[in-house]
């Protein structure tokens, strides 16, 4: 039963990562917290979060994957670099902080950014603005490098600089998914030891899972393509806002 439930939740996320481009680590992350440790949570979700950052990259490319990919790391290159380094202290963080402290700040910043972002669509607020220059490309991704390797969650940050610099959603999800793919790898890395800890039928686990979010995530990145850019943005808003309540509620859960 834990399977199946595991994997209609693998299958959700990745559509929804596929379509906003984010969603995976955060969705799978939370659902999976309930029944395991944040630490080892965190190391399971990595490996499939990695083939599909690295997928959202080479898909749907105006030119051939190896010019799309300089391109990306040249024209992001601060927000990436600045990333990892903040990822590198987030997964310290992860190793020495009360799960319920990183649930509620993870809750805290997706809430407030997503509200804020669904009442701007509808000109109830004045949206988020951020000027797009290097002092706050090395802030935004630092930042979420911070967040994103304690929770997973680097989505919130990072949009609230990319939808400040542009409406491409495509742009949007390749920069992003960028940052995912190089804070993945440092998260892989800094804990390697929780790697050892799994059995083999949790290896055989994550082979599967990882296969159908490949499906899931495909079918999303198709629909994509379908929809308008303000849909996009209103897609993205509600699915942080959803994970924000669930986040909120799990670490309220754990004081």
């Amino acid at each position: 039963m834990q399977a199946i439930i595991l994997s209609i939740v693998f299958i959700i996320a990745a559509i929804l990562h596929g379509i906003a481009g984010m969603a995976f680590p955060m969705l799978a992350t939370t659902s999976l917290a309930f029944v395991m440790p944040l630490s080892k949570v965190v190391a399971l979700v990595a490996l499939p979060s990695l083939v599909m950052s690295a997928l959202v990259l080479v898909s749907h490319n105006q030119k051939s994957i190896g010019q799309e990919i300089v391109y990306y790391l040249k024209t992001y290159k601060l927000l990436a670099i600045s990333s990892v380094i903040g990822s590198i202290l987030g997964v310290k963080l992860l190793l020495i902080l009360p799960i319920s402290w990183l649930y509620l700040l993870m809750a805290s910043v997706t809430l407030y950014y997503s509200v804020n972002g669904l009442l701007s669509m509808y000109g109830k607020v004045k949206s988020i603005k951020v000027l797009a220059n290097n002092k706050n490309s090395v802030l935004f991704g630092f930042l979420a490098g911070i967040i994103g390797g304690a929770t997973n969650a680097m989505s919130p940050i990072l949009l609230m600089y990319l939808f400040s610099e542009t409406d491409d959603k495509n742009r949007i999800t390749k920069a992003s998914n960028l940052c995912f793919l190089l804070a993945k790898i440092v998260q892989i890395y800094m804990l390697q030891h929780q790697y050892t800890l799994l059995n083999q039928s949790e290896y055989i686990l994550i082979f599967f899972l990882t296969l159908l979010a490949i499906a899931g995530l495909y079918l999303g990145i198709w629909l994509r393509r379908k929809i308008s850019t303000r849909l996009f943005k209103i897609l993205n808003f509600s699915i942080l806002l959803i994970l924000a309540l669930k986040i909120g509620y799990s670490g309220w859960l754990k004081f």
